[in-house]
């Protein structure tokens, strides 16, 4: 990037304008004190001086003098405010004073040097969530997976082919959801809906778009178990313990990396088909890893249910990302990036640690720590909570 890439247009409250040139100045307040006899004077520094730029914008055209007087309008307002600047950036300023010139000759035509000082202590910055963050990353892997998706021309005899292949390889989305450990009436809503999904495969198969955006409400809906099709951070609020979690991230990375699709018959002798079934193939494996990587953004418990899950979407990450385009590889990139930086914030180290001999109910000995029963439960892996023993991490 060179640095005119860097250029920007002058704004001053929501106001654009252009300009030709500026000045900036800076320095230190130095005291320079002369003794008489001394051949070195004695240099006091007091600190920075205070910096000040000069900016000379210029006006042209039919209106020239009412966008003028839009920005001096802007300028004479109070307070402090952000100044983007052409060639320096973001500044925090406050307007001190401005010159304005035009003549008969330049009809049409006026200037504008406006002197700026620094507005003092700049106002705080809000931080975006991390959480909120990553789930937009997310959303913008998945975005960026849908939109590369597209399919060739097939025949009849290649689109059947197609379509029993793809309704072949579903099965193994519904074996991951049958022996799961999930809620039995959002499962029976998950496979109705892979059920579905496979009996409008062909149809859907006619406009890549619609098969596409089809496919990955489909992969939302059996990742998050989130039929109706709103996003939570919570993971659209599958009732799933902190042990469980690292097991379904791990069966949603494990439908990403399935192996690839077994062809025969006439998927195996037509270039079309097989060129569409590894695209679909393709689609399927990035929709599940990020609908992987959103299961995964909860509060953990344990540090060991955190990595474990992470692990997993790693695994599978490293496996799909050789393959991909240029503008779905940046995408899992920042979505891998920011999901790490949300989950890894979680404070998860232990605030005390206790050898339980005498075994004791979970209740008394969350009480004794004052910490919550089901955290106390999920952090240390209990078994039987009416008899813990051992070291227990609080």
């Amino acid at each position: 990037m060179s640095y005119q890439d860097r250029w920007q247009t002058a704004q001053f409250r929501d106001l654009e304008f252009l300009t030709d040139s500026h000045d900036a100045k800076g320095g230190r307040r130095l005291a320079v004190h002369e003794f008489p006899g001394a051949e070195w004077p004695v240099v006091e520094d007091l600190g920075g001086q205070a910096n000040g730029w000069t900016l000379n914008a210029y006006f042209i055209g039919a209106n020239y003098d009412t966008a003028c007087d839009a920005l001096i309008a802007e300028l004479i307002k109070p307070g402090a405010e952000w100044l983007i600047h052409p060639w320096l950036g973001r500044l925090w300023v406050r307007a001190r004073s401005w010159s304005r010139r035009e003549t008969h000759q330049e009809q049409g035509f006026c200037t504008l040097a406006i002197e700026f000082v620094p507005g003092g202590e700049p106002p705080p910055v809000a931080e975006p969530d991390k959480v909120d963050a990553a789930a937009a990353a997310i959303e913008g892997f998945a975005d960026a997976a849908e939109a590369d998706f597209d399919l060739l021309a097939m025949s009849a005899d290649g689109l059947n082919a197609f379509v029993s292949t793809v309704q072949g390889g579903l099965e193994m989305v519904r074996q991951a959801i049958s022996f799961a450990a999930l809620p039995l009436s959002w499962a029976q809503q998950a496979l109705n809906l892979v059920s579905g999904f496979k009996g409008d495969v062909g149809s859907l198969a006619a406009t890549p778009d619609r098969y596409a955006a089809t496919l990955r409400s489909l992969t939302h809906a059996v990742g998050l178990g989130d039929i109706q099709g709103n996003t939570s951070a919570d993971a659209g609020g599958i009732s799933l313990s902190a042990s469980d979690r690292p097991r379904w991230v791990s069966r949603l990375t494990a439908l990403s990396s399935r192996p690839v699709y077994v062809v025969t018959g006439v998927a195996a002798t037509d270039s079309a088909v097989r060129g569409n079934l590894a695209r679909e193939q393709a689609l399927q494996s990035r929709l599940f890893l990020a609908t992987a990587m959103q299961a995964t953004l909860v509060d953990f418990a344990a540090e060991a249910d955190r990595d474990a899950a992470l692990q997993s979407i790693d695994a599978a990450y490293d496996a799909l990302l050789p393959a991909l385009p240029d503008a779905v590889f940046q995408a899992a990139i920042s979505a891998r990036a920011a999901l790490m930086d949300a989950v890894m914030a979680q404070d998860l180290k232990p605030q005390q640690i206790r050898d339980i001999v005498s075994p004791l109910p979970s209740t008394v000995l969350a009480h004794r720590m004052q910490i919550d029963e089901a955290v106390l439960i999920a952090r240390n892996g209990v078994r039987h909570p009416l008899f813990v023993r051992g070291r227990v991490y609080g």
